[in-house]
């Protein structure tokens, strides 16, 4: 049925002989007269260079907010050096498997296609989904269908426990969400906003009464942390039922804020100084000049 749904394309073989190259090219780097540094890698080297060349990436998705910025040469150049150096990850590894004989770059893909097809019923077999909506939930019934298979599968399984705090959470919350653990308004959520923060402060002013190298400021910290935790994951479900990812709106108030500290350094020096010779109440008039420069547009 599903070879029913597929349809004969003409391979791009220009594109098919890229990648052949930069596949052939990896080999020769991890083979013997290779690249040393490309030799001495393994799968747990290799961890913290995944993780870098993926938020490289975003970096760049920061800047584009429609189609038109990939108009822009430095933008799209960007682009597409850092895509790149997120595929040479996947080479990496999927070189290392195939020398141990486990599966290649060309299992990856088999497996990939395989699935993309398995789980667009509604393109490659007889389903219907003529909205963005119903193609989503045709591709939820096809998970289920399989995690059912599993009978050890739990709700919260497939959510990477290496992804960043807040974005772990939204997944999280997602998961429970569609399996009916979620309020029904955002009445509930917001006064969970409330309690855990009036938790949050209430361990905060204790701390300030205790004495700090006593053994109760330790456990007064703990709890604060605790709370914390608390405080941003009730808010990380605000955003998700506002559609908001939260970690995608920390990430712009970082940027926001490393733009303003930045008009702070630019105003101070034309003063000839540096933040650590100015104090709060000038770095906070800058930083409120900034942010009236971010409203007028200039």
């Amino acid at each position: 049925m599903i070879s029913q749904g597929l349809k004969t394309m003409e391979k791009p073989s220009h594109q098919l002989e890229n990648l052949s190259r930069v596949i052939e090219t990896v080999h020769r780097l991890r083979a013997p007269g290779g690249c040393a540094w490309d030799r001495a890698q393994t799968h747990q080297t290799l961890r913290q260079y995944l993780i870098e060349e993926a938020h490289e990436v975003l970096d760049v998705l920061d800047q584009i907010h429609s189609t038109e910025d990939l108009k822009k040469e430095k933008i799209r150049l960007a682009f597409q050096e850092e895509l790149g150096d997120l595929l040479m990850q996947v080479l990496l590894h999927s070189e290392m498997t195939r020398e141990t004989g486990a599966f290649g770059i060309d299992d990856v893909a088999a497996a990939l296609n395989e699935k993309l097809i398995r789980r667009h019923p509604h393109v490659f077999g007889e389903a219907k989904a003529d909205s963005e909506s119903s193609a989503f939930e045709a591709w939820e019934k096809q998970k289920a269908k399989e995690k059912a298979a599993n009978p050890d599968a739990g709700v919260l399984d497939g959510v990477p426990k290496g992804l960043p705090a807040l974005q772990r959470a939204a997944r999280v919350i997602e998961k429970v969400t569609k399996v009916g653990f979620q309020w029904s308004d955002m009445q509930g959520p917001l006064a969970k906003v409330e309690e855990e923060l009036g938790e949050f402060k209430a361990e905060v002013l204790a701390l300030e009464k205790a004495d700090p190298k006593s053994e109760e400021a330790s456990l007064i910290r703990e709890k604060i942390k605790n709370e914390l935790g608390d405080l941003l994951f009730t808010l990380a479900n605000v955003g998700y039922l506002m559609k908001i990812n939260p970690e995608d709106a920390l990430r712009e108030q970082l940027h926001r804020f490393e733009g303003r500290f930045k008009h702070i350094e630019r105003r101070l020096k034309e003063h000839g100084k540096t933040p650590d010779q100015s104090n709060l109440d000038e770095m906070d008039r800058y930083w409120n000049e900034a942010k009236a420069i971010e409203k007028s547009g200039r």
